[in-house]
């Protein structure tokens, strides 16, 4: 039994704690014993919890923020423990501690959102990554990025595509109420048009241009409302722009209940100007809502243009308009979309071909250093 070290200095709740979460829960029980490390942040409470569900240690330390130097002497205490550090990166730059401490120990980075660093950073990061056996990315184009960028990574990238539940999350959507959802939730009325969006609400994730399309569209079909589930700091500017705009938008917050509100949407967008790798639309095609989203990032990896969902250019509300009024007026090509697009995740995405591959990287890993 191999004992292995997740981390991450993330404070918040997002798109890399799922796929860690997914991680634990599908790696070979009898081959590894799985302990997180992470903040004490009230935001991951819930996570933390839903970790010891499926038989995972926890470790909460007791920092402030991701550049506390605390993250450094609890992790020198903690890796001695271990046969294996997997550090969980949602930013190129975060974790920096854990590295410094990891000197002697193999470790395994997942690059979950790669982009270019500043002259500094990419020094300090380069100095400070000398233990690191082995570099995840979800996609190709995280790939691209990742050889682009980090010189001392070329020859230790590993391409292991990110999951999804799959038959978790067929159960919840089979079992919604699509009819309650709509009416108690959207507030919808039969004849709408349910247009939605979850993701964080920041400028990068770019749901201005999904405001901005779907007002520009009330003209022609009233009934269309937009329904944005996440909370960040653009939320407040978001709300004031859909106001302006006369925009019939909903902005719901944190949601546990993602899959009933894909169940229940007609069409679902993500509209970002980056993305890695895009896991919203894993969950969207096996609720089978057609997906319209930006043709950038690990999303061109999932969406095939007019075969599984619309490709729109980033950043550009007349292109996201004219795409959403094409789906609203021929809803057979919507669901042949979405059908097509379910498939290609149930054969290619679901979470434990994910675990499958990351378990044999952690045995090559820990058998080359016991070689």
């Amino acid at each position: 039994m191999k004992r292995i070290l997740f981390y991450t200095d993330t404070p918040m709740l997002g798109g890399t704690e799922e796929q860690m979460y997914l991680l634990a829960k599908f790696l070979p029980k009898d081959q590894f014993e799985i302990t997180i490390a992470c903040s004490k942040s009230t935001a991951l409470n819930e996570w933390c919890a839903r970790l010891i569900g499926i038989g995972c240690n926890i470790v909460r330390l007791n920092v402030i923020h991701k550049h506390d130097p605390r993250h450094f002497l609890y992790l020198k205490k903690l890796l001695p423990q271990f046969d294996l550090l997997h550090l969980h990166l949602w930013n190129p730059a975060s974790c920096r501690w854990a590295l410094a401490a990891a000197r002697e120990i193999p470790t395994i980075i997942t690059e979950h959102d790669p982009f270019p660093l500043s002259d500094f950073k990419q020094w300090l990061k380069k100095i400070l990554s000398t233990s690191v056996k082995k570099v995840i990315v979800c996609s190709e184009a995280a790939q691209k990025i990742v050889h682009e960028n980090f010189e001392m990574f070329h020859n230790k990238i590993a391409l292991i595509r990110n999951g999804i539940d799959v038959e978790t999350w067929r159960e919840r959507v089979q079992s919604t109420n699509r009819d309650e959802v709509r009416a108690k939730i959207f507030g919808a009325k039969q004849r709408d048009t349910i247009v939605l969006c979850v993701a964080e609400l920041n400028e990068r994730k770019g749901q201005r241009y999904l405001i901005e399309a779907c007002a520009a569209l009330r003209e022609t079909h009233p009934h269309i409302k937009l329904i944005l589930a996440g909370t960040g700091p653009a939320r407040l500017h978001y709300e004031k722009l859909a106001q302006q705009l006369n925009a019939d938008c909903l902005f719901l917050g944190r949601r546990n209940n993602v899959a009933e509100l894909m169940a229940s949407a007609d069409i679902f967008v993500l509209p970002s100007i980056r993305e890695a790798f895009g896991l919203v639309i894993l969950e969207a095609a096996i609720a089978q809502v057609p997906v319209i989203a930006s043709n950038t990032g690990g999303i061109r990896e999932l969406i095939k243009d007019n075969e599984t969902g619309r490709l729109v250019a980033p950043q550009d509300s007349q292109a996201l308009s004219l795409a959403l009024k094409d789906m609203i007026e021929n809803s057979w090509d919507c669901r042949k979309f979405a059908t097509a697009a379910r498939q290609v995740v149930e054969e290619h995405f679901d979470a434990k071909k994910m675990a499958e591959e990351t378990a044999a990287l952690y045995d090559e890993v820990l058998n080359q250093i016991t070689n």
